[in-house]
């Protein structure tokens, strides 16, 4: 399984050897933590956002630094990985997980206005992959995504990021 750090990263951060034993302890950790701080599992995102990346490395400076953080909970962290938390956790309100229908069109998608981008759409039970080909890639309905696939989709589910227009 993939970290949101690659031991690379890591080991560029810390100035280390990317074998160094504490800091490829530290790495699913430090993403176990974020997923468990924001809701949303990072690492397993296709593209992981620097966000993502810049907190991952925060958080690893800390425990291996200081291991006796690792138990500190949220009030031994610094304000700057606080402050990214927070903003890694608003983003990940932004996925919505959905099951698709068995043909062509509207799924209901609370949240959504007409306008918003679908930035990514995958599928996660049933199918998996960029699934991206197979839905609208604007709202084009407020509180509904568009399925533009005539295929029966409805035993699938997908995930999709939705960025509005102040996103982009």
């Amino acid at each position: 399984m993939a970290n949101i750090l690659t031991a690379a990263e890591g080991a560029n951060v810390l100035r280390c050897a990317s074998t160094d034993a504490t800091m490829l302890q530290l790495l699913p950790m430090i993403d176990k933590y974020i997923q468990n701080a924001t809701g949303h599992d990072w690492a397993s995102d296709t593209s992981i956002l620097p966000e993502a990346k810049a907190a991952a490395q925060m958080l690893l400076v800390m425990w291996y630094e200081n291991p006796a953080m690792i138990a500190g909970g949220i009030s031994s962290l610094n304000f700057g990985l606080s402050a990214a938390l927070v903003q890694l956790e608003a983003i990940a309100l932004r996925y919505v997980e959905f099951e698709g229908i068995s043909s062509a069109g509207y799924i209901s998608l609370p949240g959504v206005s007409e306008g918003d981008s679908v930035s990514s759409l995958v599928g996660i039970i049933g199918i998996s992959g960029n699934q991206s080909a197979s839905f609208e890639t604007v709202i084009s309905q407020s509180g509904y995504l568009r399925q533009l696939s005539e295929s029966d989709l409805s035993d699938k589910w997908f995930r999709v990021y939705i960025k509005t227009p102040g996103d982009l």
